[in-house]
């Protein structure tokens, strides 16, 4: 039997993170680029080859579909239902709230922590956050209500509503001040969890099965152009 080449991808926020699973093993890399399409190809092929593979063995695609950059979201889901078609390659996604919510859960700190409730940070734009609570009772985090888009003071004062103890873990990569809108009773998770951990695309889509290339955008629809909100410029 050919050996299962798993491609995770995740190109919602500034940085494209690509993961690889083969034998076992997971090869791994990010970059922090703007126009994440020019380099998105070029990426996957060196991490496929150093996983002794290349884009016509891959057996399965794991996307993150959310939320996050419009187009950005689409770069992923449509190179996974690129490959579904030319290929039949598989396709599961997972949102970045289910891929932190495990990220903690597996997480030793966590598991010391007592808690039970984990609240999934990330940024969004400017003053705009997104949410969503888990609850872990087993193996696998299980959402505790939809996720949500806030701005900055209304999901402090969600937060601070949330009975104690309760565990929180957000994209400090993407914002490093995420941490700041916590009320005491929060216990943050480390450093070292608090990003999108390109292994973790590929762990959270496989465990949750979910087959849509559905995005997820979370944001009200004609939001920017209600509120005069323009495009960030480009970053290199």
């Amino acid at each position: 039997m050919a050996e299962k080449i798993i491609l995770g991808l995740c190109t919602s926020g500034a940085r494209l993170k690509i993961s690889v699973l083969a034998g076992g093993r997971f090869f791994q890399a990010q970059k922090k680029v703007f126009n994440q399409e020019r380099v998105l190809f070029a990426l996957v092929k060196r991490e496929l080859k150093k996983a002794g593979a290349d884009l016509r063995g891959v057996t399965a695609v794991c996307a993150a579909r959310g939320p996050g950059r419009f187009t950005g979201i689409r770069i992923s889901l449509t190179l996974a239902g690129a490959l579904k078609a030319l290929s039949g390659a598989g396709v599961y996604t997972a949102t970045l709230f289910e891929i932190l919510a495990l990220q903690a859960s597996e997480n030793p700190h966590f598991k010391k922590s007592g808690c039970r409730r984990v609240a999934a940070l990330v940024h969004a734009f400017k003053d705009e956050y997104f949410c969503q609570l888990f609850v872990v009772t087993g193996k696998l985090p299980v959402p505790d209500g939809e996720p949500v888009w806030l701005k900055a003071e209304e999901l402090r004062t969600r937060l601070a509503g949330e009975k104690p103890p309760f565990y929180a873990i957000a994209d400090a990569e993407e914002d490093p001040g995420i941490y700041g809108l916590l009320p005491a009773q929060a216990v943050k998770a480390p450093a070292a969890v608090s990003k999108i951990i390109p292994a973790y695309i590929i762990k959270a889509a496989l465990a949750g099965r979910n087959k849509t290339l559905k995005p997820l955008y979370l944001k009200p629809a004609k939001y920017e152009l209600e509120n005069n909100v323009r495009p960030a410029p480009a970053r290199d």
